[in-house]
């Protein structure tokens, strides 16, 4: 009878230079690059919008405080969107500036969500795809299980839900992390605390149109991640396809999940994430068109 192989054997992170220490508590930190033309421009973008939508504002008569709160969740949203986007495709940096824009366009129409759920989407997508090279660690876990925790308390129990079958899901692909099933449980204990609301969901057409859209734009690029060339941040490893294709689909599930069973208020939460899709799969069709997608295997 053949051995059966190990599926969480060599895909370690090895040795990391850290001279703080901290990657052994926090593995899915990533640093930005400022040397790359693309972070500059987003860096500089983010700025920009802040301050021209401040003066905006408080020009067409909104209150100097109002007026800075909402172009601060308007740069922000930018942000989020471009750093999501590097993580559903890591390849094309392009589409992440596409979805920063649609982001702030977005929010002039749909309004913004809670920034929590960003914050959350961003180490879950990590901890999927493993772009920074390292696997989940204590206080990643504890960033990630807080903020769905406290969503589910603050009404949208789909969160907690949604962050075991992460974990699950992390446990099997591969490269996987054996304890992120007792995770898994410790994420759906979270739902016995979790607020249900009997009340009936509003979710209009405009934004059910909007997410498939963005989902059917997106579903390319599961099939291109299998050639990517994006590697780790600090094993310097190419990422495993087979990690990144699921990271996509469960973007995907997650899109169709929150906004069917929490309507338009999960629509807003989600709203930089669902923009992020639309730029990358934006861009990844005129790459395709340009013939720039190298379709190669390693």
């Amino acid at each position: 009878m053949a051995k059966k192989g190990n599926k969480y054997k060599g895909y370690e992170p090895g040795e990391v230079y850290d001279p703080t220490g901290i990657s052994k508590y926090l593995g899915l930190g990533r640093p930005i690059d400022f040397g790359e033309k693309v972070n500059k421009v987003a860096m500089l973008t983010t700025i920009f919008i802040c301050v021209a939508v401040t003066l905006w504002k408080t020009s067409s008569g909104m209150d100097s405080g109002e007026a800075v709160m909402f172009s601060m969740t308007s740069g922000l949203g930018f942000l989020l969107s471009y750093i999501i986007a590097l993580e559903l495709d890591p390849d094309r940096q392009l589409g992440g500036l596409i979805g920063g824009a649609l982001t702030v366009l977005g929010y002039y129409f749909f309004g913004a969500g809670n920034i929590t759920v960003m914050l959350w989407l961003l180490f879950i997508l990590r901890m999927l795809n493993r772009s920074s090279g390292d696997r989940h660690r204590i206080g990643d876990n504890v960033i990630i299980i807080a903020s769905a925790v406290w969503l589910g308390k603050e009404g949208f129990w789909v969160y907690p839900l949604l962050t075991g079958a992460a974990y699950i899901l992390e446990s099997q692909i591969k490269g996987g992390y054996f304890r992120s099933l007792y995770l898994a449980g410790i994420s759906l204990a979270g739902l016995i605390i979790a607020e249900f609301s009997k009340e009936s969901v509003v979710l209009t057409m405009d934004m059910i149109v909007l997410n498939c859209f963005a989902i059917i734009l997106f579903l390319p690029e599961i099939r291109i991640a299998e050639y990517t060339q994006a590697k780790g941040d600090k094993n310097g490893k190419r990422l495993i396809p087979k990690r990144l294709q699921a990271t996509m689909g469960f973007f995907c599930m997650l899109l169709v999940a929150a906004i069917f069973l929490h309507g338009n208020e999960a629509g807003k939460q989600l709203l930089p994430g669902t923009m992020a899709a639309i730029g990358c799969g934006l861009y990844l069709l005129v790459a395709l068109m340009r013939h720039q997608v190298v379709f190669k295997k390693y």
